[in-house]
């Protein structure tokens, strides 16, 4: 049987770049993107892994990018879309140009390389497409609101077409990380010129002791996801807030879980919401620190 081969982007740092360890432990071939020449030897001690640069900002690379992919290992059986980035502030204060500029990486470029790997996943009937979206695409979170409809894009997009190539033996599924160790929420495209009227909801949401969760879990999952062979499930969730929210939703009913929701996001949240939620975690050592992204690098939290 020929060794697998995985195509991961964002693979800097972060979950992509732990996932390339997690697949190449496992045995896989691993063909890892990066957006920046200085990083193209971050894999270099891992066997059977060829990192090739690629900013999913470019369309037209994306399109041709399945078939160099092919070239690598002589196969591809699974694309993980990780890169994307995190923009957050008030969307007053957020420019249409830090808009356009989140939906281009975080939905238009996923899309264009989801599109120069259908064919092959196609006409060899079978494949495996992972897209990272993230758990704000369940829930409402202030100052997030771009980057989280970016992210509901990817999951409703991940829907359409797990049905659209399931008659192919092409399976599509979307990831929903929660809050991660990684320190996103202090690498981020800021709004700027943010108006004093939202200076008391910011300090007071960004006060929440919320969960931060190893990232080295969310590798694990995105391995799980390739390897399980189940054909029916779309959404998977890591972390554990992120596992916990649809579960709360489902609990709770949607318009009930926003209101307990909303009060958390206010610094008032109720004694159901604690006892229902996990408790703030924090897991540091040494390899949640190598994950830790860069600013604006192509990686999807």
């Amino acid at each position: 049987m020929e060794t697998p081969t995985v195509v991961i982007t964002g693979t800097s740092t972060g979950f992509g770049n732990l996932a390339v360890r997690r697949f190449a432990e496992a045995g896989w071939n691993a063909v890892a993107t990066v957006r920046k020449e200085a990083d193209l030897h971050v894999h270099d001690e891992l066997p059977n892994v060829k990192t090739l640069l690629l900013d999913v900002d470019k369309e037209d690379v994306d399109l041709a990018f399945g078939q160099l992919a092919v070239q690598q290992f002589g196969r591809v059986d699974a694309l993980i879309n990780n890169a994307g980035y995190f923009q957050g502030g008030p969307l007053e204060a957020t420019t249409m140009d830090q808009v356009h500029r989140q939906f281009q990486t975080n939905v238009f470029g996923l899309i264009a390389l989801t599109k120069a790997f259908i064919p092959i996943f196609r006409e060899q009937r079978s494949g495996v497409i992972v897209n990272v979206s993230s758990i704000s695409a369940d829930g409402g979170y202030p100052y997030t609101s771009v980057y989280q409809a970016s992210k509901a894009a990817v999951a409703s997009l991940t829907e359409g077409l797990h049905a659209e190539l399931a008659e192919f033996g092409v399976v599509v599924k979307a990831l929903h990380p929660g809050s991660h160790e990684t320190k996103i929420f202090s690498k981020v495209d800021r709004a700027e010129n943010v108006p004093a009227d939202y200076d008391n909801g910011w300090a007071s949401f960004a006060s929440l002791n919320l969960v931060r969760s190893n990232p080295v879990g969310t590798a694990e999952v995105m391995y799980h996801m390739v390897t399980d062979g189940d054909r029916n499930k779309v959404h998977y969730y890591s972390g554990p807030d992120g596992q916990a929210i649809p579960r709360v939703k489902q609990l709770l009913g949607q318009d009930w879980y926003f209101e307990e929701l909303s009060a958390r996001n206010r610094g008032e949240a109720s004694a159901l919401w604690n006892a229902v939620m996990p408790s703030p975690v924090a897991e540091t050592n040494d390899e949640t620190q190598a994950a830790e992204p860069k600013y604006r690098e192509q990686q999807s939290h």
